[in-house]
């Protein structure tokens, strides 16, 4: 079968042939349709984040069940699929308490085990989750950023109450979006950059949003006149950007929320912390999903509660994989899927 293998560290990758997988007793063997191609992906390829190699990456992925082992008891040849990524014990204590992508011994699809840039991967029974009738492929390789972003979102506790400010216009952060909607958030603001993203977030939902690129204007001015003042009750932040945070802050209000969602790869400066103190604001993280996170996800989509298609913007055969990373490295793509 055709794959995109990370043979060596550093930077690069090959298209190759490879054996199928031969699949576990408790694990099927899935001939994969479409698979997006995430942020996390691109260090992967690029050599920055180190993993396993060989290594086969890819983890947004949907397709249709070709093979089952002995003990599989709930899926059977031929139906539509779509797994979540993580793979966990069971046994951890964070495993006891439901907090599945915190394991002890957490194992990722195609971060530490082989993915979905290929024709056929095997994943574990237990990761899997039914597609409906009314659910594409791409909708299915979707649900795994959907997922990233709803449980920042449910975290946070968004009622028909809140403020909610997100920022960072890209896939998860538009996705994060329409959940806080589907919530009832009583407005939504979206900060970002560049117009064309923002015109995007307002076509998908927001009741304003922020150019603080483009634009330059002041996040913590325009969150102010907003809400009257108030400041914003939830954050959601999903860039990454380590100057963001300071800004978020700012923008809450006395006992506000938020949620980190993007992974800072710098280190992060606050020149207020004691207004965390004073202000009593709470702070999250969130990381990946539960399985019944993901199936909440999957109902959202199915339900038109969360649309994928305005995000999804190429989708290119397997082979193309080099025209799709230069895409989205030349920013003319918000998300791939692929399609071996």
């Amino acid at each position: 079968m055709l794959a995109v293998v990370k043979e060596k560290i550093g930077p690069g990758y090959v298209l190759k042939e490879v054996e199928v997988p031969v699949i576990q007793e408790d694990e099927v063997l899935i001939k994969v349709d479409s698979v997006g191609i995430c942020g996390s992906d691109i260090p992967i390829l690029k050599g920055v984040r180190q993993v396993p190699i060989p290594l086969i990456p890819g983890h947004e992925f949907s397709g249709v069940i070709v093979e089952t082992g002995s003990k599989v008891l709930k899926f059977k040849k031929g139906e539509r699929v779509t797994p979540g990524l993580v793979r966990n014990c069971g046994k951890c204590l964070p495993c006891r308490e439901g907090l599945e992508s915190l394991c002890d011994n957490l194992l990722e699809t195609g971060i530490h085990l082989d993915g979905a840039f290929t024709e056929y991967v095997a994943v574990p029974e237990s990761t899997l989750h039914l597609m409906p009738d009314n659910m594409s492929f791409v909708e299915g390789a979707s649900v795994d950023p959907v997922a990233s972003a709803y449980r920042p979102v449910r975290k946070a506790g968004v009622s028909p109450e809140d403020v909610v400010v997100i920022f960072g216009p890209g896939p998860i952060g538009l996705y994060a979006l329409q959940i806080a909607k589907a919530y009832g958030a009583k407005k939504a603001i979206m900060v970002g950059t560049r117009e064309s993203r923002l015109k995007l977030a307002r076509e998908l939902g927001a009741d304003e949003t922020i150019n603080i690129g483009e634009k330059k204007e002041d996040p913590v001015k325009k969150i102010w006149e907003f809400t009257q003042g108030v400041m914003a009750d939830v954050i959601i932040e999903a860039t990454g950007v380590a100057s963001s945070v300071e800004m978020c802050i700012q923008s809450l209000k006395k006992n506000g929320r938020l949620s980190l969602a993007g992974i800072f790869h710098e280190p992060v400066t606050i020149s207020q912390l004691d207004q965390v103190v004073r202000k009593e604001i709470n702070i999250q993280g969130s990381i990946c999903y539960t399985w019944k996170d993901f199936q909440s996800c999957i109902d959202l989509i199915s339900a038109g509660k969360v649309k994928v298609d305005r995000i999804v913007t190429h989708e290119l055969p397997l082979k193309d994989i080099a025209k799709a990373l230069e895409l989205i490295d030349t920013r003319q793509a918000m998300k791939v899927v692929l399609h071996p």
